[in-house]
């Protein structure tokens, strides 16, 4: 039997996003958070939204800085059906659910951004920051 992270190393460089996915369903969240920020910050793929909400949920502090780039990426597919906003505020909330200094930090920086709808989050997450932790994820 193939292990989890060599099933997902071998979808990641096939691009696909279900299997990689799959793949990770069977590791503890330590071992996830650092792949799924990898995925986050991935163009090839349509699962950004998912993506974000499940790191929010396991809310580790070293997926921060992919979290943070990522609200600031222009996904196309997500500018197609309207929807950059709604990821980028599940960003500032993954941000205030992590609830340390640096992700305190990124909301700040993303609520000084040139971009309004990014300040607008930025400062929605202040405002929530930090987000308890109430268990359960999404898988």
């Amino acid at each position: 039997m193939t292990a989890p992270l060599d099933l997902f190393h071998s979808a990641f460089h096939a691009k696909d996003i279900d299997a990689a996915l799959k793949a990770l369903a069977s590791l503890d969240d330590q071992a996830t958070a650092p792949l799924l920020a990898k995925l986050l910050l991935e163009y090839w793929h349509e699962a950004h939204e998912e993506i974000v909400f499940e790191l929010g949920l396991i809310g580790e502090p070293s997926t921060t800085a992919a979290i943070a780039k990522a609200a600031e990426m222009r996904f196309e597919y997500l500018i197609d059906w309207d929807n950059l906003h709604a990821f980028q505020r599940k960003c500032a909330y993954a941000l205030a659910r992590i609830g340390t200094t640096e992700s305190k930090v990124a909301l700040e920086l993303m609520a000084k951004h040139s971009d309004p709808m990014l300040r607008e989050y930025g400062k929605e997450g202040l405002d929530h920051w930090p987000i308890p932790y109430k268990g359960g994820r999404s898988r």
